[in-house]
Formats: structure tokens, sequence, C-alpha cells
């Protein structure tokens, strides 16, 4: 079996340790960053499996963009690509927003638009309820330009900060979303094929954010509560391998918040014990055609 792990981030921890665990069982395999593929393609790029393993089409250009979709193409026609190809592009905040909506499963009230006209009466009109508006990348990990606005003290304020920030962090898209009140914690599923094999408890006392990268603190969740409702979201946005991060509401309700394409796993490794990256190349062998 060949098994090729594409990467703009081959120092990732997660791929470093998927990559030795397969050469552990004689797996042949490499890590390729998108600026070592060349195309057309030669026998050389041929694998079994396409592992991807961050996300290599939000950060770029659009003419890297373009390129490195061509690339999930031709890996996809060569073998098998984990996430399928179909979840990768359609991998978005916005996506995952409108999934949740048709299949009528607890979510913030949110917004996804480029006008910022749209952007601040949604913001204002949260605000002046008395609710608090959280304002997000659409693409984006690790809770990086995520912001809550309730330090806005007048709408002069709020309509100066939603351009500031298009520029910085939205790229011409506002993706906002009403702050839940919430107990403190939010619980990530992390999901193989279909089956929730490990979850973290994530709290984080100084911030609302809940990412370890962040500082947040991760511990082992037992209670399988919310299996079930991670596992509809996953296939729901057809991934295979995803973090499912789900926050308990003060009301009473389980809002899915993300449903991430590609998911860190130390932190639960450590926080639990699973041996996350064995599971993840068991799954991966399992795909050899």
């Amino acid at each position: 079996m060949k098994l090729t792990i594409f990467t703009d981030e081959p120092a990732l921890p997660e791929a470093r340790l998927i990559a030795g665990e397969a050469r552990r069982r004689g797996i042949e395999t490499r890590i390729l960053a998108p600026w070592d593929v060349s195309l057309p393609p030669t026998q050389e790029l041929e694998s079994d499996v396409y592992y991807i393993g961050s996300n290599i089409l939000n950060r770029v250009s659009a003419l890297e963009l373009l390129h490195r979709l061509q690339i999930l193409r031709v890996f996809d026609e060569m073998g098998v690509v984990v996430n399928p190809v179909e979840s990768i592009l359609n991998y978005s905040k916005g996506h995952l927003t409108l999934k949740l909506r048709s299949l009528g499963l607890p979510h913030p009230e949110t917004l996804i638009t480029e006008n910022v006209e749209m952007a601040y009466e949604f913001a204002a009109r949260l605000l002046d309820s008395g609710r608090n508006v959280v304002l997000k990348p659409l693409c984006r990990g690790r809770g990086v330009g995520v912001v809550m606005l309730d330090r806005i003290r007048s709408r002069r304020d709020l309509l100066q900060f939603l351009t500031w920030y298009n520029r910085v962090h939205g790229q011409g898209v506002f993706y906002l979303q009403e702050y839940i009140p919430n107990r403190g914690y939010d619980i990530r599923c992390f999901i193989i094929d279909g089956e929730v094999v490990g979850r973290e408890k994530r709290s984080n006392p100084g911030d609302f954010r809940y990412n370890v990268s962040l500082g947040a603190r991760a511990e082992a969740f037992t209670e399988p509560i919310y299996d079930e409702l991670a596992m509809e979201v996953a296939e729901a946005v057809g991934l295979k391998i995803a973090g499912i991060d789900i926050l308990p509401g003060l009301d009473g309700r389980a809002y899915i918040l993300e449903a991430n394409c590609y998911p860190g796993f130390t932190a639960l490794m450590e926080a639990t014990g699973i041996p996350i990256h064995e599971r993840i190349v068991d799954y991966l062998q399992s795909l050899k055609r």
C-alpha cells in the first residue's frame, strides 16, 4: 500500500504521527506539500490513499486555490482521497450553517453576507435586543479571527469595526452569529468513518473561545450523549474524519458550532490516552482498492 499525506504544514504534529504509524506498519508513506506537486502528474504521484492533512484550500490566493483544486481532482482519479474531495470543496462555516438549517438541528442565529450594511443591521439588531454577536472568518480554524462584539460602544464604531475586520480577516465575507450563553465549555467529538472514537471537554476561563491553541484546557469526556448528533452532522457534510464541536447551552439545547474537516487531535490524545493516529491509519488501510 502507498499513502500520501498532502498538507501545506508538513511539520504538523498530526501529520508526523500518522506518517510514523503508517511507516511502522510497513506502509510506503510520504508527506507532500502543494509546492512539491507539478502537473500533469507522473507515475511518482500515484498512491492508494491520499490523506489531506491541513486546510490547503482556504488560506491561499485564488490562483493557488485553482491549482490545488486541480491537484485534488488528479488524486481522486488515481486513488482514494480523505476527506472526500466534495466535502473538502464544501468545507466552510457557511456550508455547515445551511446544512444544519435544512436538517433542523440546533444552531445559533447566523448571517452570511458580503454586504457590510446587512452585516451591520444583523449585529445591531442582536445587540439592541441584549444579545451578543460573534464574528468569525468563513474558513479558518484554531479560533483565529473569532471575536465578540460586546465591547462596541456605538453604532458608528460597529460599522468601522466591521469594515476593518473585513479587510483583515473576512476577505470579503461576513459570518456573524448569535453568541449562545453556555456552561463554560464545549465538547468535541472526533469521528472516523461514522463512529465517535474519542471525546474531549474544552474549557477556557479567560476566553469565550474554547480552542486548545488559545489556552483552553482539554479533558476526557466519557458520556456518549452527543454521539448520535455528531455522527448525523458528519454524515450530512460528507466528512469521514471530522471534529464536531458541540456547545451545551444554558437553555438545555446542544448547539452545533463547527464540523472541522482538518481536526487536530494531539490534545484529545493527551486528555484521553486514545491513540487517534492509530485509528486513522486503521481507516486509511481499509480504503485500499
